[in-house]
């Protein structure tokens, strides 16, 4: 089991990988092309920014190789949760670049989240980093995907509530920008007060909430907008830093 366990995650890793690379083969429309399709909304972010996934994508296959070599406790607890987020995200991102349906798109990006939340909460109660490799690999790969999934979900919404509308990606920009910050500070107290208050996710929602200030400065010219997203950014880093860490069995 412990082999299988680490086969499955290798294979999903490398599927995370590849899927992206279709549209380059012709196959599908690519995420980004997508996303910028009817202009350039206020609350994506720069496309640099995006390269997180390659970090997190690294840091899969990593852990899957400490399960398939030589796994332990850690990799059968974290194991499952993260086998079925990064399945989820591997159809996820099948389904935004051939289907492109934003209702669909949202309602698959749920379960991912809630799956990577759940590898963040059993690592907070194994109590996080004990000083090794392995517990690194898995407290920046569970803490990274938790908190870019949570900024995923956040920029997904405004889309939604437009398309829902009938309005174009550059109308009502603030109650986008607003769409975007509210969830993002909802979903990143819900984290700190029932999943972990590893820092992890803060890097990755604080890397996605900058994406989205630079997105607005430099492409959409709205520097307000940006000011804003800064902003909220900072206060919610500051709440973590003033909250503390929470104990591991808390």
């Amino acid at each position: 089991m412990k082999n299988q366990n680490g086969y499955l995650l290798l294979v999903i890793g490398l599927l995370q990988c590849a899927a992206p690379l279709l549209p380059v083969l012709g196959v599908g429309r690519s995420v980004g092309s997508r996303a910028t399709g009817e202009g350039i909304p206020p609350e994506l972010p720069l496309g640099i920014f995006f390269s997180i996934w390659s970090v997190i994508f690294a840091l899969y296959i990593g852990f899957a190789l400490f399960a398939l070599l030589k796994g332990a406790y850690l990799e059968r607890r974290l194991g499952p949760p993260l086998m079925l987020a990064g399945a989820g995200n591997v159809v996820w991102m099948l389904s935004a670049q051939l289907i492109g349906n934003e209702w669909l798109n949202f309602i698959l990006l749920l379960p991912i989240l809630i799956y990577s939340w759940e590898s963040s909460f059993r690592l907070h109660r194994m109590g996080g980093w004990d000083g090794t490799l392995r517990r690194f690999v898995a407290g920046a790969l569970s803490g990274l995907f938790s908190g870019w999934l949570t900024v995923a979900v956040s920029i997904s919404l405004p889309r939604l509530l437009r398309s829902m509308r009938g309005l174009e990606a550059t109308d009502q920009v603030w109650v986008s920008l607003l769409e975007v910050l509210l969830p993002a500070a909802i979903l990143a107290w819900i984290y700190a007060r029932q999943v972990s208050r590893g820092s992890w996710f803060y890097v990755a929602l604080a890397w996605g909430l900058i994406g989205i200030a630079a997105n607005n400065l430099l492409r959409t010219g709205t520097e307000a907008l940006a000011f804003v997203t800064l902003a909220a950014g900072a206060y919610i880093i500051y709440r973590r830093i003033a909250d503390g860490a929470r104990p591991a069995f808390e």
